[in-house]
């Protein structure tokens, strides 16, 4: 009996076996082997792309820190401008006379051209003839004359107040746009001309 069971048990393909704990396997595999090129691959570039992601964030860090350092000493500026024009007041809700001048002006302009471009779209509905469709359109541009005149006022007494307001037509915006304009460039040209003076 002894040497059937054995025969038996030898012929038998292997269980597994009985995990009377299964927090704790009897049979732990062993992991497979981490030198395989494919993992020492990825291994690589992870290590890589890590050391990019730092140079990229030490990067950004600097820039950010030189940015930081031209605002304050565009801030500084400014205030040094503003200082030397006569002692104006160099708070952020300050506006000189000329500009409250041309806020109330920029309020009626736009008011009138409201009721300008309304009658120029009822005429052009009307199918009117050249020459009368040419009165309308001459009045609008007239009324834009007008707005160049008041921009001209407040540019030579305060170029900060026209330059940081809504005062742009969609035009105008459209061209500064596509030119590269940017309002920053007019303080280094009003500070430069400043010194140029002196």
């Amino acid at each position: 009996y002894e040497s059937y069971m054995a025969e038996n048990l030898a012929m038998r393909p292997p269980t597994s076996t009985l995990n009377i704990f299964p927090s704790k396997p009897m049979h732990i595999e062993p992991p497979p082997s981490s030198s395989t090129p494919n993992t020492l691959r990825r291994l690589a570039q992870n290590r890589e792309a890590a050391r990019k992601s730092r140079l990229r964030k030490k990067a950004y860090v600097q820039q950010l820190e030189s940015c930081r350092i031209k605002l304050t000493q565009l801030e500084q500026e400014i205030q040094r401008a503003r200082s030397q024009q006569g002692g104006m007041p160099i708070g952020p809700g300050y506006t000189s006379s000329e500009a409250a001048v041309f806020d109330m002006e920029y309020t009626r302009w736009l008011e009138e051209q409201q009721r300008l471009l309304t009658e120029l779209r009822v005429a052009t509905q009307e199918h009117l003839a050249e020459n009368e469709l040419r009165m309308f359109v001459d009045t609008c541009l007239a009324h834009y004359d007008h707005l160049i005149n008041l921009k001209a006022m407040v540019a030579k007494t305060d170029v900060f107040h026209l330059i940081s307001g809504a005062w742009k037509t969609p035009a105008e915006r459209c061209f500064l746009w596509m030119g590269g304009f940017r309002p920053s460039e007019i303080i280094k040209v009003h500070i430069l001309s400043y010194s140029y003076t002196i």
